[in-house]
């Protein structure tokens, strides 16, 4: 009865000022899937019944407070014991945890639903032969988070899974840590402190690995490889996504526990594409920003004076992307320029990229070929929202490299880098706005750059076939026109702008589009001729 605790009356006057500062209910859903409990449960807390020592640290933890013993009440009594004792038997619903947290499992805070995300990751893993997952994703979109969350609700579930290890490639220096050592860790977790390193000293890599393809044949586990993109080549679009010479061990070792029998699953969550890992094994997952009911959520919980509207925007403006979110919150809610106020930061922002986020992008574009980042910048210029973004645009761009080059190599290299997509739904390539903003300023350190990308953008816009005139109905009929007159204009090349303006204001007029298209696209070059007058 040793492992129960109880909440004291001041603990719960921290707890109560702590969980409305996060707008939570007293037995909010949110609270429950932060602190792994179940609505009874908390009503317990509140109502300072004894309950089981993790659960009290992990109802506490889930709002904030890590000093969790200043909460609690000193003395319980042994009735209350037994009481207590009794209502912690978990109900028929409640399945008891079926292996042990890992000790250096990251932490979640700010957790918003990924329900979705979440239900499709416990389905693949648990109920499909599916081996291995790599989630994928730019960094700060939240994968280590996921994932964390992940094991803690399977952690309270009835899996088949009996032990469970976290083990990070990432390290102070940038690179993973040497295999022999990641296998080290492995060993130690899954046999519970029975293989060390000193009783494993005289085993070369080759043995460890077959000592740990024991234990994962024995007994159920679940592994997760996190950051495994510190062991990719960096620097060469067509050798993105391929482990590094000096990561061969890694290599070997993932092919041997996707390859090899057994009834464990690995997880491996990368910033890159993981293109060596076997395809009918392994499923590849690419995680996306939060929804927008998710990102004003987040954004509520660092207590901003928001409307709806702004907090909706504001999730917009960044595609959802959690980190970027969080940074952007704290600024504005720490500045004394915004002191809180989400209007009056996008009032004065029209760019995204402020110095915290940008480091984080910068990450990523420093693994860059040149010919990769050469392509991300000249495709900045094209508006996707606007039109959609296809081959042939991306092939106007970089006319100096062959069809088959562009598409094998850099384009790949860019889907592989999570830094270009392709929309299914759009039928369109995109680039993530944070992704897009970065590489208008890899090409504006060169204005003439600059020109050149408009230019080539204009040329292809006014390439594309259109119906004949006399079949124009509406302003979509003529999108690529509208497209290369932006081009042209920020091109500077005011002769073919204006041409164009002067074949189609005529329809634009009987549309209704004129004030539209002016507030839209930009329209500097009417000066000497007004097309469009009141």
């Amino acid at each position: 009865m040793a492992g129960l605790l109880r909440a004291s009356e001041e603990g719960l006057k921290i707890i109560d000022m702590v969980r409305r500062n996060l707008e939570w209910n007293k037995a909010d859903e949110l609270w429950c899937q932060a602190a792994l409990t179940s609505k009874a449960t908390l009503k317990r807390f509140w109502t300072q019944q004894p309950i089981r020592r993790e659960t009290f640290i992990h109802i506490c933890k889930a709002v904030g407070v890590k000093n969790w013993q200043d909460i609690v009440a000193r003395e319980i009594h042994e009735p209350e014991l037994l009481l207590a004792a009794i209502a912690d038997i978990p109900l028929d619903n409640q399945t008891d945890r079926t292996f042990p947290l890992p000790e250096n499992l990251p932490p979640v805070r700010n957790w918003v639903q990924r329900t979705k995300e979440l239900e499709i990751l416990k389905t693949t893993i648990v109920n499909s032969d599916i081996t291995a997952i790599s989630i994928v994703g730019l960094p700060g979109i939240g994968k280590t988070t996921l994932i964390s969350q992940l094991i803690r609700q399977l952690h309270t579930e009835n899996t088949p899974f009996t032990c469970a290890a976290w083990q990070s490639l990432q390290s102070a220096t940038g690179k993973a840590p040497p295999c022999d050592r990641t296998i080290d860790s492995l060993l130690f977790t899954l046999s519970n402190g029975e293989i060390t390193a000193t009783t494993n000293a005289e085993n070369d890599c080759g043995k460890k690995t077959e000592n740990l393809l024991k234990i994962l044949r024995e007994k159920p586990c679940l592994l997760v490889f996190d950051r495994a993109d510190t062991l990719l080549k960096a620097g060469e679009a067509k050798a993105a996504g391929y482990f590094a010479e000096d990561c061969a061990e890694y290599a070997w070792l993932f092919k041997q526990l996707l390859e090899t029998e057994h009834q464990s699953k690995i997880i491996f969550t990368s910033r890159e594409s993981l293109a060596e890992l076997s395809p009918t094994v392994t499923r590849e997952i690419q995680l996306n920003g939060l929804d927008r009911d998710a990102a004003i959520s987040l954004l509520q919980s660092f207590n901003l004076t928001a409307n709806a509207e702004e907090l909706a925007e504001m999730g917009d403006r960044y595609s959802g992307h959690p980190k970027a979110l969080q940074l952007v919150a704290a600024l504005i809610r720490d500045d004394t320029e915004f002191q809180g106020n989400v209007g009056n930061f996008l009032h004065q922002r029209d760019w995204l990229l402020i110095r915290d986020i940008e480091r984080l992008i910068d990450e990523i574009i420093a693994r860059l070929g040149d010919g990769e980042q050469t392509c991300l910048g000249r495709i900045s210029v094209y508006q996707s929202s606007e039109y959609p973004l296809s081959f042939a645009g991306i092939s106007a761009q970089m006319p100096e490299v062959s069809k088959y080059e562009l598409k094998e190599n850099i384009i790949l290299a860019l889907k592989r880098r999570q830094l270009l997509y392709y929309d299914r739904h759009l039928k369109s390539y995109q680039l993530h706005p944070l992704i897009q903003e970065k590489g208008e300023h890899l090409l504006n350190q060169n204005s003439e750059n600059v020109r050149t990308a408009h230019s080539q953008a204009y040329n292809y816009y006014i390439s594309i076939p259109l119906k004949p005139e006399s079949e124009w109905q509406d302003i979509e009929d003529i999108q690529p026109l509208i497209r290369a007159h932006y081009h042209a204009s920020q091109a500077q090349d005011l002769d073919a702008a204006n041409a164009i303006i002067s074949e189609v204001c005529e329809y634009l007029r009987q549309w209704n589009c004129a004030g539209l298209v002016c507030g839209n696209i930009e329209l500097p070059l009417l000066i000497e001729k007004p097309y469009f007058t009141n």
